[in-house]
Formats: structure tokens, C-alpha cells, sequence
């Protein structure tokens, strides 16, 4: 009897050990994976206002207006994908050749 309660004890302690165990197991996965989410969020948001700098650079530059950045950045987007590259890529490399003063159609093929 005697010996017979502090086994029931132990056991129960062992028990709330493994249950703090899972849970903290738990806690550390679903940590990871918002952890995981919220950098590539902060990783996609980065990419946009990168883009849009690029973007808005090489408008002040040539002086286009917003529907024929609009169309740049959509062939841009065309461009970028034939040639295995990112858009942000292609939009700076396009900036460089605009400050040399180059038009449209010798941008697109120095690009």
C-alpha cells in the first residue's frame, strides 16, 4: 500500500512530462511553418516594392505615363520568363540602357 501511491505519483508525473513533451513538440513545428509563411510574405512584399522602384525609375527616366508603364512591365513580366530571369532583373537592366538614353526598341533588344 505503502509503496503502491508513490508509483501512482510517479507515474502520473511521467505522464504530465510526456503531455508538456508533445505539446512542446507541437508548438515547435507549427512555429516553423508560420515562421516559413511570414518570411516568404515579407520575402514577396520585398520583391513588389523592389519591382515597383524599378518600375517607377524607369518612368521618371522616359517620361511614360502609367497605361505605358503598364504595358513595359506586362512584356517586361513576357520578357523575363523567356530568358529564365526574374522581372526586377530585366526592369533594371532595362533602367541602365533608358539612362543611356536609348528607345524602346533598342532597350528590349540590349535586354
Amino acid at each position: 500500500m505503502n509503496a503502491e501511491m508513490p508509483i501512482r505519483r510517479s507515474n502520473g508525473l511521467l505522464q504530465e512530462f510526456k503531455t508538456t513533451l508533445m505539446n512542446t513538440a507541437r508548438w515547435q513545428i507549427s512555429s516553423s511553418i508560420l515562421h516559413g509563411f511570414m518570411g516568404s510574405i515579407q520575402s514577396a512584399i520585398g520583391y513588389a516594392q523592389d519591382l515597383n522602384q524599378s518600375l517607377n525609375n524607369i518612368r521618371i527616366v522616359t517620361g511614360q505615363n502609367v497605361d505605358q508603364m503598364a504595358a513595359f512591365a506586362e512584356n517586361a513580366n513576357k520578357a523575363a520568363k523567356a530568358l529564365s530571369t526574374s522581372t526586377l532583373d530585366y526592369t533594371n537592366a532595362s533602367l541602365i540602357y533608358y539612362q543611356q538614353g536609348l528607345n524602346d526598341k533598342q532597350v528590349a533588344e540590349r535586354t
